[in-house]
């Protein structure tokens, strides 16, 4: 598929606007339970605040369409799926965590409990189920334990999004494209090193819904080589 495919008549169908403003000037707080993200996850019977991240990501670069097959790893408790699922529809998701998620009744959507890791497990299972066995877009909100450490924990978040890089290559169609988060510091030029390997452009971005003093950024990966 040629890149200028890739520019979609706007006229046919567009993202529902979520009405995030980079302008807007937002209370930021160090971590609580009840910031103004998580109160309105919990009034609109979200499963986490994070539903916020990927729906200002997905008003910004428009990367999910109704047509689309996904794969969400890392998807626990399933916010992501939450949005996702409101925009594709009736196509495949799968959604991928090493533990148990909350299943939903949608008959579109299947669980794997795999770690991303477990390459030969997780292909395996997914070639089980989807036919043509490359996806439309990848999406991630994956993270490692934490172990109060941010060096090792950084480390950890940067060798989860390679071990996501190295997935794509086989089910990820080219042209198309993939998010990551990913805690960013000294290491993220590994993850940066192997996503420009992997996709003509790249680029970072932190919605409103991260807290201050979160080091987690979001990676755009647009339009996989090959």
């Amino acid at each position: 598929m040629a890149k200028v495919n890739r520019i979609w008549n706007k006229k046919k169908w567009t993202s529902p606007k979520t009405w995030f403003h980079r302008k807007k000037k937002v209370q930021r707080w160090s971590y609580q339970v009840n910031d103004e993200y998580a109160v309105k996850a919990r009034k609109a019977w979200f499963r986490a605040r994070s539903i916020y991240k990927l729906l200002e990501i997905q008003e910004r670069f428009d990367l999910i369409r109704p047509e689309y097959s996904v794969m969400d790893i890392g998807c626990a408790p399933g916010s992501f799926l939450q949005a996702i699922r409101n925009i594709v529809r009736e196509k495949t998701i799968i959604w991928v965590d090493l533990k148990e998620c909350k299943p939903f009744s949608y008959p579109n959507v299947t669980t794997l409990v795999c770690s991303i890791f477990d390459y030969d497990e997780l292909s395996k299972k997914v070639l089980e189920i989807i036919w043509d066995d490359q996806f439309d877009v990848i999406t991630s909100d994956i993270a490692p334990n934490t172990t109060w450490r941010f060096d090792v924990d950084q480390y950890a978040s940067v060798e989860l999004n390679i071990a996501i890089c190295e997935f794509s290559d086989r089910f990820l169609k080219k042209w198309w494209n993939m998010i990551l988060k990913v805690f960013k510091w000294e290491d993220f030029n590994d993850l940066a090193m192997q996503v420009r390997k992997r996709f003509d452009s790249m680029k970072t971005y932190k919605p409103l819904a991260c807290r201050d003093s979160s080091h987690e950024e979001y990676v755009i990966c647009l339009w996989k080589k090959k």
